[in-house]
């Protein structure tokens, strides 16, 4: 006898703030819109207002880099319906410093994770320094 297999949806998006040199200004308390889109497979990610909606309930994980603008002091959550799942600062005097973070979460059916900015800043995009946003559904 086999066992039956299950076949688990693939949901998975990737997408960066530009897709050519530029800044990014942020303002307080809002969701980052990263508009160019590399991938997104079961298409639950919004590129109009950067937030991904489940269309699948289960353990995702979430990845953020960002490049604050040369002398910006930058400050952004990760959001699950409202709440913060992970937060960073990140600020470089002399150059431009990418960082990142990532967070992992349990996540129903409709819920929305976004990039939140706690603090107005500049993110600075350009072939090297790649400000993105991604997620991935590990487990059903």
């Amino acid at each position: 006898m086999f066992a039956e297999k299950s076949v688990a949806a693939l949901v998975m998006f990737s997408a960066q703030l530009f897709h050519y040199d530029s800044q990014y200004t942020l303002t307080v308390s809002h969701d980052i819109v990263f508009q160019y889109i590399l991938v997104n497979e079961g298409r639950s990610y919004n590129s109009a207002n950067g937030r991904f909606t489940a269309s699948v309930a289960g353990v995702y994980m979430f990845t953020v880099q960002y490049c604050p603008y040369t002398n910006k002091k930058i400050y952004l959550d990760i959001v699950h319906a409202g709440r913060s799942l992970q937060c960073s600062t990140n600020w470089e005097r002399d150059d431009i410093v990418c960082a990142s973070m990532q967070a992992f979460a349990k996540v129903a059916v409709g819920d929305t994770i976004s990039v939140r900015s706690r603090h107005s800043g500049i993110l600075y995009h350009n072939s090297n320094s790649w400000n993105s946003f991604s997620g991935l559904l590990i487990r059903v």
